[in-house]
């Protein structure tokens, strides 16, 4: 179940990391620099620069960086909780559950109809 939890404040603390602060007491603090310079695409590429990986500011309770590159608040906080940035894959399971029990049901429900 997802609570209505908000990203307070986020802090550069230098070498890709950010420091972030939930309304529910939540302290978190996460490396972007390897994250930000895996990626090799016109978006991405200015996170080498430390001064522009640092420019991040939060856009109503998002954070978001001057090329409008931003970052979903659930997956900021699932990295959070997580205490690192989560694989794609990762991310990816976290929020399966969320999906996937309703339409568990709504398939299993289908199968029991169709075959009566």
């Amino acid at each position: 179940m997802m609570m209505n939890v908000n990203l307070l404040n986020m802090r550069y603390n230098g070498d890709g990391r950010y420091a972030f602060a939930w309304s529910d007491g939540l302290r978190g603090e996460l490396d972007f620099s390897s994250y930000l310079a895996e990626w090799d695409t016109e978006v991405t590429r200015p996170f080498r620069d430390d001064f522009f990986l640092a420019s991040a500011y939060l856009d109503h309770g998002v954070m978001t960086w001057p090329n409008q590159y931003d970052i979903c608040t659930d997956v900021l906080r699932a990295w959070c909780e997580a205490g690192r940035i989560l694989s794609q894959a990762e991310t990816d399971a976290h929020f399966m559950p969320i999906f996937a029990e309703p339409t568990s049901r709504v398939a299993e429900d289908s199968l029991a109809y169709g075959s009566r």
